[in-house]
């Protein structure tokens, strides 16, 4: 009885000890992870000029960008800046 029963405990603590070393290892995984973080390539980004209300030019223009930035605030909950205006002709 004796036998059996410190089988079990050993067999227990071996079991939890397995999940502990899993959860660690996921754990650094995802520490690593978070530190690779991908880069932008910050050339690109000060190419893009801020746009101005002198370069709404249109009505619709202007319809259309409010409408589409208001759409895209309420799709992701979270506040926003329009960064670049493109017309788009046929």
């Amino acid at each position: 009885m004796m036998s059996i029963l410190t089988d079990a405990l050993i067999m227990s603590l071996f079991s939890i000890l397995i999940v502990f070393a899993i959860l660690y290892i996921l754990t650094l995984s995802v520490s690593c992870l978070k530190k690779a973080k991908v880069k932008t390539n910050p050339s690109v980004l000060s190419l893009i000029q801020p746009i101005k209300l002198e370069d709404i030019t249109d009505p619709d223009m202007m319809v259309a960008a409010l409408i589409a930035s208001i759409d895209y605030q309420e799709t992701i909950k979270k506040d926003i800046r329009l960064i670049s205006i493109k017309e788009i002709t046929k």
